[in-house]
C-alpha cells in the first residue's frame, strides 16, 4: 500500500472507468539531461547508443522514470531495491490498475564494485521477450564491475560487441556486486525474463 500511495502522489490524473479506477500519469517533472555531460547516463534499448547524463545518480533514475522514482540520499551511485523502484507496484491493488511509463528501468550498470561509481541506466517496455541493448555506449564499453536487474528482468553481459561470447549472467531482479574476472569487460547486453538471455 505505501508503494502505491507513493505513486499516486505522484501521477495527475484519475479517472473512472467501468468502477476501476484508472490512474494516468500526468506531466511528471523528471530531471533535465545535462547535454551529455555527468557519469550517471540512461539509455533506452533502441536508442542505438545514444544516451542522456546527469550530474546525480537521483537525476538519472527520475529521467528514467519519467519522474515517478525519487530516491532519496541518490547524489551518487548506490544499490536500488525493488521496493525503491516501485516493482510490483501496479500489481498490489487489484481494484486501481496503475498505467505504466511508456519506458520502464530494465538494469543498471556500475562502473564500480559494490554499486558505485559512474552508472548507465538501460529503459524498455520490459522483458516480455529477449529484448538487446546491442553494443554498450562508447562512454561505458568495457566499464561496469556489477549490475543490478529491475522490473522482471534478467541480463546478460557479453564480452564483445554484438552478443560475443564470453558471457556473464543475472537472474531475474538478480544483481551482482562485483562480477571478478569479467570486470571491465562487457561491451554488449541483451535483457529477457528468463536466466541466460541469449
Amino acid at each position: 500500500m505505501r508503494n502505491f500511495n507513493r505513486f499516486t502522489k505522484l501521477l495527475g490524473i484519475v479517472a473512472l472507468v467501468g468502477g476501476v479506477t484508472l490512474t494516468i500519469p500526468s506531466a511528471v517533472n523528471a530531471a533535465t539531461p545535462t547535454n551529455g555531460s555527468g557519469p550517471y547516463c540512461v539509455t533506452s534499448t533502441s536508442s542505438n547508443g545514444s544516451v542522456q547524463c546527469f550530474s546525480t545518480f537521483g537525476g538519472s533514475i527520475s529521467y528514467a522514470t519519467h519522474g515517478l522514482v525519487v530516491l532519496a540520499n541518490a547524489s551518487a551511485a548506490r544499490h536500488v531495491s525493488p521496493s525503491e523502484m516501485g516493482v510490483g507496484a501496479s500489481n498490489s491493488q487489484s481494484s486501481s490498475i496503475l498505467v505504466p511509463p511508456p519506458s520502464m528501468v530494465l538494469a543498471i550498470d556500475y562502473s564500480g564494485s559494490g554499486f558505485s561509481g559512474a552508472t548507465l541506466v538501460w529503459t524498455g517496455t520490459g522483458c516480455s521477450a529477449t529484448v538487446g541493448g546491442a553494443n554498450m555506449p562508447s562512454s561505458f564499453n568495457n566499464k561496469a564491475k556489477s549490475v543490478a536487474a529491475y522490473d522482471g528482468c534478467a541480463t546478460t553481459l557479453f564480452a564483445n560487441a554484438n552478443y560475443g561470447s564470453p558471457a556473464y549472467l543475472i537472474g531475474v531482479n538478480g544483481s551482482a556486486y562485483d562480477m571478478g574476472s569479467f570486470d571491465d569487460t562487457a561491451s554488449s547486453q541483451l535483457f529477457c525474463n528468463y536466466y541466460g538471455c541469449a
